[in-house]
């Protein structure tokens, strides 16, 4: 049986002023280098690929910062990455890098899709058997909170062997602006409207652990994937914290933060399903 879990952490930094201490986005489009940087424990990582526009995508350190509870890892937009960088001095800030559209996510949100940003990898577990998966993240947007409930549903997905395993808890509906924020799954979300936290982004939610359980032994594929949903225009985000795609848990959050269960795979209509060469 392969069951999903999503953990969110109510561990939230404060921002701070100081430059030292500050969200340090450097750009990075060597897919290798990406995904050696989320490379953690117990896996290995080979046919590795990046697709998107140039300074759409990077590294990422002084997270805690910005308040994203992920300190450094990888960054994927919809626009450019350093856009992400704080102060929250607009309600528009956005790039249209010309990049194309990503067929799986139109799929997901409903609306054409512009500006994607992919990085995929094959992965297998070290020593020839199977065992079970873990990566944290955070998805921001400056779709927060104006456009929340319309067409402009900017989008990602993270799909394992083609299926997609980014859904809220409960009601397992693909994580968008529309699923997160002030009304749908408040508790996962962050309310940066007011710009408390030194990030551009207005909205993002608490840091987010992804658990595959039982995965088998043999190659799978893994595809971190955003786009522009509906238009080009504002940027959204996903963040992935360093080395912690691993077959064991990094940063597990303390006993009083809520853990959300109850995404089977099974119930998802699962199947081992292999991406093309």
């Amino acid at each position: 049986m392969k069951t999903s879990f999503i953990t969110a952490s109510f561990i939230t930094a404060m921002a701070l002023s100081s430059a030292a201490n500050a969200l340090v986005i450097n750009p990075e489009n060597n897919g290798t280098a990406l995904a050696n940087t989320i490379l953690g424990s117990g896996i290995s990582i080979s046919n590795v690929n990046y697709s998107g526009a140039d300074g759409a995508s990077g590294t990422f350190t002084g997270g805690n910062s910005a308040g994203l509870a992920i300190d450094k890892g990888i960054v994927l937009s919809t626009g450019q990455a350093t856009n992400a960088i704080g102060p929250n001095t607009t309600n528009g800030a956005g790039t249209d890098n010309g990049a194309a559209g990503y067929a799986p996510l139109t799929d997901i949100s409903g609306f054409t899709t512009f500006n994607a940003s992919i990085l995929k990898f094959d992965f297998e577990f070290n020593g020839g058997t199977g065992g079970d998966l873990f990566f944290n993240f955070v998805f921001g947007s400056e779709e927060y909170l104006e456009w929340v409930n319309s067409s402009y549903n900017d989008v990602f997905g993270f799909f394992v062997d083609g299926v997609n395993v980014a859904l809220t808890p409960g009601s397992g509906d693909p994580i968008t602006i529309n699923t997160i924020n002030t009304s749908q799954n408040s508790g996962l979300f962050v309310d940066n409207t007011t710009g408390i936290y030194n990030t551009q982004m207005d909205g993002f939610t608490k840091s987010l652990q992804i658990t595959l359980k039982g995965l088998s032994a043999g190659l799978h594929t893994m595809e971190f994937a955003i786009a522009d949903a509906g238009d080009a225009v504002l940027d959204s985000w996903i963040f992935i914290e360093a080395k912690s795609f691993a077959d064991t848990p990094v940063g597990v959050p303390e006993p009083s933060s809520l853990t959300l269960l109850g995404l089977m795979l099974a119930a998802l209509g699962w199947s081992r399903r292999k991406a093309a060469k």
